[in-house]
C-alpha cells in the first residue's frame, strides 16, 4: 500500500478515535479503538464528499481538505475530555497487565482478533490478482458483487460523478448507500489503483467488524464467554448443509478436505438458501461494513445512555450519526431507528428507498405490489405438501438452514434470567425483522428478504451465545452439549469460508488482459463524463476499471436497484451496438459518445464494420476496438 494511502487509512482510525469522546458516556479504550475505525472513515468520508461535490472531481486537495475537517473534529473530543483519555489509558493498562488467567482480563478480544484478521488478510490478499491471462477475482461474489463497487468508485475517482447518480445507468440518481465506494474513491489520489483502494477499505473495516460485535456483545452479556461465541455464532453461521461433505469424501476421497467441491451453506436445488453472513453481505455488499458496525455502535451507546443515565449527549451522538446512516447503509438506518424508537419502524423516510417497485408477483397476492409469500422460500414446500404443514414445512426450512439458531433464539427469550442484563427483553423487537420479512416479499428478489433477516441474526446471536455460555457454567455435561450444538451452528460456515479463501478452488477470471489495456486507455484519453455504448455486463471493463459511465448496465442489478428502465434501454443498447437504422437516433438520444465493440459485445451481434463506416476509430487493438460517435 502506498505510504500517503495508508497515512489516509490511520489518520481516519485516529478521528474516529477522538470523535467516540464526543458520545457522551464512558467506554473502554479498547471500545474508543475499535469503534474509531469505524465511526472515523465515516465522518471523514462525508467531510471529503462535501468539496469533491463543490468541485465535481476527487483531489489531493478535496481528500486533504476533507480529512482536516475531519481530523479537528476528532481533535475537539479529545480536548474536551483529556483527563477521560488519560483515565482510559490507565485503565486499559491495569487490565492487560495482570495474568491472562484473572476475572474480566481481555485475551479474548485478542483471540477473536487473531484468528478473525488471519483469515481476513489470506482472504483479502488475492481479492483481486493480476496474471498474464488476466484479472482475477479471488471469490465468486467479488466477480460479481464488486464490479459494481468498482463501478461506483471509479465514477467518483475517474468520472466526475457529482452530484451521484449510476454510472451504469445514466439519468437516474444514486440511491444506492454509495459512501462506503467514495471513501475508497478517495484512496485513488493517494496512489491507490481501483482494485488496491476497494481491498484496502475493505479490509479495514473487516477487521474492525468482529471486534466490535464481541465488544457489543460484552455489553450485552457481561460475559466474555458468551461474547466470543457471539462472534462465531454469526460469521460461521449456516445450515445443516455440512451432511453433504459425507457423500463428497465418499466420492472423492480425503482430497475433498484440501478442495471442497461445493458450497455448504447455499444450494437451492435443496432449499439451502441461507449463505453464510460473512460471505452474502460482508465481503460481496461492501455497504454492510459499516453497516452492521454502525448499528452495534450505535446501540451500544443508547445502552449505555439509558442504564446509566447518562443525559442528553449521547442521544444528541447517536442521532447525528443515524442521520448519516442512509447513505452508508439504509438496512441498518433502520435497524437503529426500529430498536430505539420502535414507532418508526412504521415511517421508514420514503426518499431512502429505491424509487420504482419492480417486484413481479405473478400469481400471489400484493400489498401496494409488495408480493405475499408466507413462509418466505419455505413457500413452495408447503404449497406442495399442504397448508396443513405449514409449521413442520416452516420450521424444518429454518433449522435446515440455520441450523439450531432460531430454536436457541426462542430459548434464549425464555431463559431471561441465565442473562445478568435485559438485552433478551431489549431483543423482542427484532422479532418483527424475522416474522415480517416471512410474510411479505420485501425486495425485488424474494431471497434480498435476507437484508432483513441477516440483521435479526446479527443482534440474535448475542442471546444464542448467552444460552451457551449458561450451558458451559453448568456443568461437565451441559458443556459438551453447548459444544455439539456450536459445532452445529458454524461447521457448514467454517467449510464455506475455508473454500472461499482457497485462491485455486475460488478464482474467477473477472478481464482478460485486452480488457486491462482498454480501460487504461479509455481512463486516460476520454473525458471523465463520456458515455459509452458497450454490452450490458457486469464485468465490462469500462465502467468497472475505467470509472466511465455506459448506457445500461447489467439488468440483473437496476431490476434490484428498482430502476425500471432497464429493459427499453437495453433494447436500445443492443441496436446501437448492432448497427440498427435506429442507431444514429438512439446515440443522439442518450448521448452516446463512444461505442466500445469486444468479445462481450460480439456474441450480442455488435457490428464492427458498421461502426467503422459510422464512428472514428481511435483505439483498436484487434480484440476491443472503440469508437467515437460524436
Amino acid at each position: 500500500m502506498e505510504l500517503a494511502a495508508a497515512f489516509f487509512l490511520v489518520a481516519c482510525a485516529a478521528t474516529g478515535f477522538g470523535v467516540t469522546y464526543l458520545s457522551g458516556v464512558a467506554l473502554k479504550l479498547e471500545e474508543r479503538l475499535a469503534f474509531g475505525v469505524v465511526l472515523g472513515p465515516m465522518l471523514v468520508a462525508a467531510a471529503t464528499f462535501l468539496p469533491s461535490l463543490a468541485v465535481r472531481d476527487v483531489t489531493v486537495g478535496t481528500v486533504l481538505g476533507g480529512l482536516a475537517v475531519a481530523l479537528g473534529a476528532g481533535a475537539v473530543g479529545l480536548l474536551l475530555d483529556r483527563g477521560l483519555m488519560v483515565a482510559d489509558w490507565r485503565d486499559a493498562r491495569r487490565r492487560w497487565l495482570r495474568p491472562w488467567r484473572a476475572p474480566g482480563h481481555p485475551w479474548p478480544l485478542l483471540a477473536v482478533l487473531v484468528v478473525c484478521g488471519a483469515w481476513t488478510i489470506h482472504f483479502l490478499h488475492q481479492a483481486y490478482v493480476y496474471a498474464p491471462a488476466g484479472l482475477y477475482s479471488g471469490y465468486i461474489n467479488i466477480w460479481g458483487d464488486w464490479a459494481a463497487h468498482l463501478s461506483f468508485t471509479g465514477s467518483f475517482a475517474y468520472g466526475h460523478n457529482f452530484p451521484p447518480e449510476y454510472p451504469i445507468d445514466t439519468g437516474h440518481r444514486m440511491g444506492y448507500p454509495f459512501m462506503v465506494d467514495f471513501l475508497a474513491a478517495d484512496l485513488v489520489p493517494l496512489g491507490l489503483s481501483l482494485t488496491q483502494s476497494i481491498t484496502a477499505t475493505s479490509a479495514m473495516l473487516g477487521l474492525a467488524f468482529p471486534v466490535v460485535l464481541y465488544l457489543a456483545a460484552l455489553r450485552f452479556t457481561a460475559g466474555r464467554a458468551a461474547s466470543t461465541m457471539a462472534v462465531f455464532v454469526f460469521l460461521l453461521s449456516g445450515g445443516l448443509g455440512f451432511v453433504y461433505l459425507i457423500s463428497d469424501l465418499q466420492h472423492g476421497g480425503l482430497a475433498g478436505l484440501a478442495h471442497f467441491p461445493r458450497e455448504y451453506t447455499l444450494n437451492r436445488d435443496v432449499n439451502l438458501q441461507w449463505l453464510n453472513p460473512v460471505l452474502a453481505y460482508l465481503v460481496p455488499q461492501r455497504s454492510t461494513l459499516f453497516g452492521f458496525s454502525l448499528v452495534l455502535i450505535l446501540l451500544v451507546v443508547i445502552w449505555i445512555a439509558i442504564r446509566q443515565e447518562s443525559g442528553w449527549r449521547p442521544f444528541v451522538f447517536a442521532g447525528v450519526v443515524a442521520g448519516l446512516m442512509p447513505v452508508f447503509h439504509v438496512h441498518a438506518y433502520g435497524t437503529v431507528v426500529a430498536l430505539s424508537a420502535f414507532w418508526a419502524l412504521f415511517n421508514l423516510r420514503r426518499q431512502w428507498l429505491p424509487p420504482d417497485n419492480t417486484s413481479v408477483c405473478g400469481d400471489l397476492a400484493a400489498i401496494h405490489g409488495f408480493c405475499i409469500q408466507p413462509g418466505w422460500l419455505s413457500f413452495t414446500d408447503w404449497q406442495r405438501n399442504g397448508v396443513w404443514l405449514f409449521g413442520f414445512d416452516f420450521g424444518g426450512f429454518w433449522i435446515w438452514n440455520t441450523s439450531l439458531l432460531l430454536p436457541l433464539l426462542i430459548v434464549g427469550q425464555a431463559l431471561g434470567r441465565w442473562f445478568p442484563t435485559a438485552f433478551p427483553k431489549w431483543f423482542a423487537p427484532m422479532w418483527l425483522w424475522f416474522v415480517v420479512p416471512n410474510i411479505v416479499v420485501l425486495q425485488p428478489w424474494p431471497w434480498d428478504n435476507t437484508k432483513f433477516f441477516v440483521f435479526w441474526a446479527l443482534l440474535g446471536s448475542v442471546v444464542v451465545g448467552g444460552v451457551l455460555a449458561g450451558l458451559l457454567r453448568l456443568g461437565p455435561l451441559t458443556a459438551v452439549v453447548a459444544v455439539a450444538m456450536m459445532v452445529l451452528l458454524g461447521l457448514s460456515g467454517a467449510l464455506d469460508l475455508a473454500r472461499a479463501s482457497d485462491f485455486d478452488q475460488s478464482k474467477v477470471l473477472f478481464t482478460d488482459p485486452g480488457g486491462i489495456k482498454v480501460a487504461d486507455w479509455v481512463r486516460r484519453n476520454t473525458s471523465p463524463t463520456a458515455v459509452f455504448a458497450v454490452a450490458p455486463e457486469h464485468n465490462s471493463p469500462i465502467p468497472t476499471l475505467a470509472g466511465r459511465r455506459e448506457l445500461i448496465g447489467y439488468p440483473g442489478w437496476l431490476w434490484t436497484y428498482g430502476l425500471a428502465d432497464y429493459v427499453q434501454k437495453t433494447d436500445d443498447d443492443n441496436k446501437i451496438l448492432q448497427g440498427d437504422p435506429a442507431a444514429p437516433d438512439l446515440v443522439r438520444k442518450y448521448g452516446i459518445d463512444y461505442v466500445m465493440i469486444g468479445p462481450q459485445e460480439i456474441p450480442r451481434g455488435a457490428n464492427r464494420a458498421y461502426w467503422e463506416q459510422h464512428g472514428t476509430v481511435v483505439y483498436d487493438d484487434g480484440e476491443y476496438a472503440v469508437y467515437r460517435v460524436r
